[in-house]
């Protein structure tokens, strides 16, 4: 079953006085590529987030924000960094010396320094110990991203397969009209070279041998072949378990690549628009499954 790359999912956790929120958004990338957004407090935290996303998405661009909020009333207790409020009155005091400016270091300057404070439960220290909730609360995201991910691939698959339904039907059309492609270039080439030899008889083996190498040319046969192999890989992964949208990307490149041969080799309009259309379906294809992880 294929999984998309979009979604957005939201857990929680609540503690006797504090709840996290933690809210995740997922958009199709390459690789894995993470964005992690903590309290300040929380922020020796993003290691442990960034690892348990690894440990369940194998592709996608994530925005993770987790929240803190206190709950109910509680009684805070504010802690002085004493040495840095030192240093904001040694530099103030030097700086006024320095410039002869007047005037005084008041106490009204210092607490407009609100690095000076945090509350008890602030400090980062304390992160470590928090992490269960916090992991309660992402696991939770993690979930619905998931859920959403995998409704989003339902969808995503009957796309693909109706599109590879597209890419068999052109291609039997093309491979059908091969061989009145050869018979039509005989009557032609026949044609002309009565209009050369003025009504002269042409020579049938001359003519056959003609034939015979625009057949050899054009033959499309294991052009066909690798793409109708590559359309049973494609189909046998998207009924598989696991991120397939890498492996998927090289088969459209492939068929790709074997669609150009088979436009090179070309040898009438209505083959050639046919080998457009086809290009076309398989870029679509290709724009389908950047979206699958």
């Amino acid at each position: 079953m294929l999984s998309s790359m979009t979604g957005f999912g939201q857990g929680e956790s609540v503690t006797s006085s504090k709840r996290y929120v933690c809210e995740l958004q997922s958009v199709n990338h390459r690789y894995l590529d993470t964005r992690v957004r903590l309290p300040k407090r929380l922020s020796a935290l993003e290691l442990q987030v960034l690892k348990s996303l690894q440990g369940r998405f194998a592709r996608g661009r994530f925005d993770v924000t987790v929240r803190e909020e206190l709950t109910g009333e509680q009684s805070c207790k504010l802690v002085l960094n004493r040495p840095l409020a030192y240093a904001y009155l040694d530099a103030a005091k030097t700086l006024q010396s320095e410039l002869g400016l007047t005037g005084e270091v008041t106490l009204e300057l210092l607490l407009s320094r609100t690095d000076l404070f945090v509350s008890e439960e602030e400090q980062p220290e304390t992160a470590d110990a928090d992490w269960p909730v916090v992991r309660t609360a992402l696991e939770g995201a993690m979930n619905a991203v998931t859920e959403m991910r995998r409704e989003e691939g339902k969808a995503l698959e009957t796309a693909l397969l109706g599109h590879l339904e597209l890419v068999e039907t052109t291609l039997a059309a093309i491979a059908a009209r091969a061989p009145d492609v050869v018979q039509s270039y005989k009557g032609r080439l026949e044609l002309r070279l009565q209009r050369l030899l003025e009504g002269k008889p042409v020579d049938p083996g001359r003519l056959e041998q003609e034939v015979a190498i625009l057949a050899e040319r054009s033959d499309i046969t294991e052009e066909t072949t690798r793409v109708t192999s590559h359309l049973h890989q494609f189909r046998d992964l998207i009924q598989q378990q696991g991120p397939h949208g890498r492996r998927m990307e090289f088969l459209l490149q492939e068929m790709q690549r074997e669609a150009n041969t088979i436009g090179a080799k070309a040898n009438d309009a209505k083959t050639s628009h046919d080998v457009i259309t086809l290009k076309s379906i398989l870029e679509q294809l290709r724009e389908q499954v950047q979206n699958v992880e």
